[in-house]
């Protein structure tokens, strides 16, 4: 089956990941998509920010209606004029107290306000959630898999199961990817060993050296007795090449690399020499040795090694 040739656009990026949650007031429901409307009735949302300074004016509004309130009663009932200056004066101390204390504890007070929202609304917010994973369903009965990822995208930073991750994986895995495309790898890796979760990963290893990390290597030594049944001893072969990207990952994983250094090109055993020259300090155990003697046995004579024979 042919992928689908699609462009992804780039993930919604926020500094707090509270700050993508957004409610329709006319639905009572929250979201955490990228959509600005509703999808139901069309009304714009308001981000939880938004809802959580609007109650918060609220609040203050009512509590200076208050406090007016009774400094009037108090100017109303006054049984002197002596009183009655005493009530004003002691109103005008009050309320001029009042907007200097939330002058200086606003910020506070309004996240104070943020956090009571967001407590009080999470089952809430759970139930708006799980009506995007419906919708992102929806986008993929409709062969629609690049809005179903881009939804699954942002939905995964707020549920963090094995099954939203194979699910974007399998996402996109119909998706023909490109250098150009925002594509993760570490934040899809799930607990236990996935058939789809490999054959993205070898793809992505294919198009960013650079996504490879510690936990996708650790993962892919941890499951190889499945993962040479399904794809062979090249994919171990082309992710142990890929842990040459960094001297840390070749200390952590000396052992993986070493057992499939016979099988690498030339590019990466130039760049494991050169690693190995600029770091002598470095305890490299038996993987030096393995590589000279690699070195000494297939690039004797290439210029390219001769500060290594």
């Amino acid at each position: 089956m042919a992928k689908h040739a699609v462009q992804l656009p780039k993930k919604k990026r926020t500094k707090y990941v509270f700050q993508k949650i957004k409610m329709c007031k006319k639905c009572q429901r929250y979201t955490v998509l990228k959509d600005e409307n509703c999808p139901e009735c069309g009304t714009i949302y308001s981000g939880v920010e938004s809802l959580a300074k609007s109650i918060f004016k609220n609040r203050l509004f009512s509590e200076a209606i208050t406090i007016l309130t009774v400094v009037c009663l108090g100017i109303i009932f006054a049984p002197t004029v002596r009183m009655l200056y005493y009530s004003l004066i002691a109103g005008v101390l009050f309320t001029l107290g009042y907007v200097i204390l939330t002058l200086i504890f606003i910020k506070s007070e309004y996240r104070i306000q943020l956090q009571k929202l967001l407590k009080e609304d999470i089952e809430k917010i759970k139930a708006g959630i799980q009506f995007d994973s419906i919708r992102a369903k929806e986008d993929v009965r409709a062969d629609n898999v690049a809005a179903s990822y881009e939804k699954l995208r942002e939905i995964c930073d707020f549920i963090d199961t094995d099954q939203l991750k194979i699910r974007s994986v399998m996402a996109l895995n119909e998706i023909a990817l490109r250098k150009d495309m925002e594509l993760e790898l570490e934040t899809l890796i799930p607990s236990a060993y996935d058939k789809d979760f490999v054959k993205y990963a070898l793809e992505v290893v294919k198009i960013n050296r650079s996504l490879i990390t510690k936990k996708s290597i650790a993962y892919f030594v941890e499951h190889r007795t499945e993962i040479v049944r399904d794809y062979g001893i090249d994919s171990l072969i082309t992710v142990a090449g890929s842990a040459l990207r960094m001297k840390l990952y070749i200390l952590e994983f000396s052992d993986f690399i070493q057992e499939f250094i016979d099988y690498f090109p030339k590019d990466r055993i130039l760049r494991l020499c050169n690693i190995l020259q600029a770091n002598p300090e470095e305890n490299w155990g038996s993987l030096a040795e393995k590589t000279k003697h690699l070195v000494r046995l297939k690039y004797n004579f290439d210029p390219d090694f001769k500060h290594f024979v």
